[in-house]
């Protein structure tokens, strides 16, 4: 069949624009009790590859090494950020800092391989892609690791889902395999060009052949007549749902899609922008979307999956390989210098990607604060260093996703010693895996106390992967 060049679904426009019965806050219609005050929450995970430079990356406090404890970021200079984070500075207020955390999952997948008997993929790369976000055994198949169960992106996005919008959306690459799954190797669909991931999430099918861009006006004059009939019909069914002060909410509401009927221009509420530009950098351009689609309540779970940016992106030579030149060399006990440096740089670069993220949730005014402060934005990476390590992962979590967490704090978790796979010592801290109980909370899943694996075993010690974090509220 035939479609117009810009065929927008009728209901995620409505949602978009304001016009469902379901966007107004009528608390006598049942389904409703996700939107807070202040607007509803959301989450998005922005993932790096390779891990970090931990030295260059924390900022604890000398001599505490063995202690939990947490301090105010707000006062703070720019110079006393640590040379990685230092782009986050003007944020500071909205960020927690989370540092002493291990994947816990990863030293269990690898310690029952390797010391158990099991058979297995267990490169790091290929299990910590594959438990990043599913907190559990990783699928092995012939020859490699995937994710072996739903990732908690699909988790939360199935749990507060509706009709009229996206559970959740996946843009961006894969480092080597997927990190979000729909289910055991199933990964979930992933928009990788910043144009197919504007067009998926306002729903819109352009025919081929025509190479143009829609316009803000072609969106609306497309959709308006469909729109208009769609809002009518079911403000007609749920009117009979409301109480008496509900029902005359909605027809004041209904009124204005009458005046719209006779020719008031179909306008969307302010921080909504229907608009694709292909200006600046890819990732940036995956942020001004999800920026977009969190505006319009088109998803409300979302995660950016960034390029491997090219070293000259971060001040390396042409042909130095990236992964076997700067991360396997980026050891701070015995490694190359210059891939430190290279690693700082690069970790750096995304922490700037990462600012200008913030920058556009928190530029979108909702009542009573912005996009940002209902959004729980998690930074994650792979893994712990570029040598591989999985303990003392990097994690930043940005904005206070509705209140729940306390923001503007760095906090830190003591270690303790692991007997891991191989023999091998390592110094830990609690399970990273909990981020991902927390972050349910954070969504109104308050009854849920763990996601995936609640116990791993690894060299005689059990380790919980139990509740929320303890200090992050």
């Amino acid at each position: 069949m035939s479609r117009s060049p810009f065929i927008l679904d009728r209901r995620h426009f409505l949602s978009a624009l304001g016009l469902t019965a379901g966007s107004l806050m009528l608390p006598s219609l049942p389904g409703r009790a996700a939107f807070a005050q202040g607007g509803p929450k959301r989450l998005l995970y922005y993932i790096t590859p390779h891990g970090t430079v931990p030295g260059r990356w924390n900022m604890r406090q000398s001599g505490r090494d063995n202690e939990e404890y947490d301090y105010a970021l707000g006062g703070l200079a720019e110079g006393e950020f640590s040379d990685i984070l230092r782009p986050l500075h003007r944020h500071r207020d909205n960020l927690l800092v989370v540092d002493g955390l291990a994947r816990m999952v990863t030293y269990a997948e690898e310690y029952r391989v390797a010391d158990l008997g099991y058979s297995g993929d267990i490169n790091r790369h290929h299990i910590a892609q594959a438990q990043l976000l599913t907190n559990t055994w990783a699928y092995q198949g012939a020859s490699t690791a995937r994710g072996g169960a739903l990732s908690i992106d699909q988790e939360i996005g199935n749990a507060v889902g509706q009709a009229g919008r996206w559970n959740s959306r996946v843009y961006g690459f894969n480092h080597q395999h997927a990190y979000n799954y729909v289910g055991a190797n199933q990964p979930a669909p992933r928009e990788e060009s910043p144009q197919s991931a504007f067009k998926d999430i306002l729903g819109l099918a352009p025919e081929p052949s025509d190479p143009s861009e829609p316009t803000r006006a072609d969106l609306v004059q497309a959709a308006r007549a469909s729109v208009l009939d769609m809002a009518s019909a079911e403000f007609a069914a749920v009117l009979p749902k409301l109480s008496s002060v509900d029902r005359e909410k909605l027809e004041r509401h209904r009124a204005l899609v009458r005046d719209l009927e006779t020719g008031v221009n179909l306008t969307a509420p302010v921080g909504c922008d229907p608009s694709f530009s292909a200006q600046g950098h890819v990732i940036d351009q995956f942020s001004r979307i999800a920026t977009m689609a969190f505006a319009c309540d088109l998803t409300r779970v979302a995660t950016i999956v960034t390029q491997d940016i090219p070293g000259g992106e971060f001040g390396v030579s042409p042909g130095i390989d990236m992964h076997q030149d700067i991360a396997h060399s980026s050891d701070e006990n015995g490694g190359s210098s210059t891939a430190i440096e290279g690693m700082v740089n690069y970790n750096r670069v995304y922490a700037e990607h990462f600012a200008y993220l913030l920058d556009q949730l928190d530029s979108v005014q909702e009542d009573g604060g912005t996009l940002l402060d209902n959004t729980a934005v998690v930074w994650l990476a792979e893994l712990g260093t570029g040598t591989h390590e999985i303990s003392r992962v990097p994690t930043v979590i940005a904005g206070g996703g509705g209140g729940y967490f306390r923001t503007g704090r760095y906090v830190h978790y003591p270690q303790t010693p692991l007997a891991a796979a191989w023999g091998d010592q390592f110094e830990v801290g609690p399970a990273h895996e909990r981020v991902h109980v927390s972050l349910m909370h954070a969504m109104g899943m308050t009854e849920r106390r763990s996601f995936g694996l609640e116990q791993v075993d690894v060299g005689g010690r059990s380790f919980s992967l139990r509740d929320p974090l303890p200090r992050l509220t």
